[in-house]
């Protein structure tokens, strides 16, 4: 694992702050993470409609949004079942791009989420 890498999430979301303690709670390997209202986003060359959007993995001078953050998290652990799947989501990139945007625009309606998590969508 990088230990470089961190992921940039939503703090203000429900959804996207159990969706984190899951993962603190069933990897091995997690990156540094902090939520997208706690530092400068244009450090990170990411606006905040981005930033609000989804989660972002920056790792050195590469930044992965979305499913793709969500691919490096799974496939960056020791145990091969989440390396596997990682790489799942990686091969049906198209598919799982579509259920993580789908999921990030409802995520008010999944568990844990709150009105909070409602993505205003904007002009």
């Amino acid at each position: 694992m990088d230990k470089s890498a961190l992921l940039i999430y939503d703090g203000d979301c429900a959804f996207c702050k159990n969706s984190l303690k899951w993962a603190i709670d069933h990897f091995s390997e997690m990156p540094r993470y902090v939520a997208y209202q706690n530092i400068d986003l244009s450090e990170y060359s990411l606006s905040l409609a981005e930033a609000q959007a989804k989660v972002w993995l920056i790792q050195k001078d590469k930044q992965f949004g979305g499913h793709r953050a969500v691919a490096w998290l799974f496939s960056s652990q020791r145990d091969l079942r989440w390396r596997l799947f990682g790489g799942f989501v990686t091969i049906t990139s198209p598919i799982s791009g579509w259920v993580y945007g789908w999921i990030a625009k409802n995520r008010h309606l999944m568990p844990g989420g709150t009105k909070e998590c409602t993505i205003v969508d904007r002009p």
